[in-house]
């Protein structure tokens, strides 16, 4: 079997993986066949916007998107610090040493994801993440110019989706 995605499903879904490259066509076109391959390998036929990002998730992880523990801020930083290397920016995370134990026991990621997220509006991208039903945080990084067009992205595939200052 595969999972056999609507027109506007599959439009969708190929405008987010656009739209999370940042313009690395490279990285998009690879990611879309992955994500196409995922697909025709699946069990079900049918899949909807939240299923979808769960396979989305596992070919743009610490790529183009993160997934981490709710209580993994070193992960958070770490994984941050990869996806800003593409847009050659550097959060401040407001420590010297943000590995120390003191500093990671003492944050939160969802406080570190609204750092990123104010420092990341003012270069001119949006954090986002999208609601993992669980106790994790996911999301990924586009361009502020596209903020309507994710929203619309997130509309026709029925995801929770939100900025990173509203963490779910």
């Amino acid at each position: 079997m595969a999972i056999e995605l609507e027109d506007d499903a599959a439009d969708a879904v190929s405008r987010l993986i656009g739209l999370i490259n940042l313009g690395d066509s490279a990285q998009t076109e690879r990611q879309q066949a992955l994500f196409d391959e995922s697909l025709e390998d699946a069990e079900e036929d049918d899949a909807d916007g939240e299923e979808l990002l769960w396979v989305l998730k596992d070919i743009i992880d610490w790529e183009s998107g993160f997934y981490v523990d709710w209580k993994d801020a070193e992960s958070f930083i770490g994984s941050m610090n990869q996806l800003c290397e593409r847009i050659d920016l550097e959060i401040d995370w407001g420590v010297e040493d943000t590995e120390d134990e003191d500093f990671l026991e003492s944050t939160s990621v969802p406080e570190l994801m609204e750092i990123a997220f104010n420092q990341l509006r003012v270069a001119g991208y949006t954090l986002w993440n999208w609601d993992t039903g669980g106790d994790a945080y996911a999301g990924w990084i586009t361009r502020s110019e596209d903020d309507e067009e994710m929203i619309e992205i997130a509309e026709t595939l029925n995801i929770e989706l939100r900025t990173g200052d509203q963490p779910y």
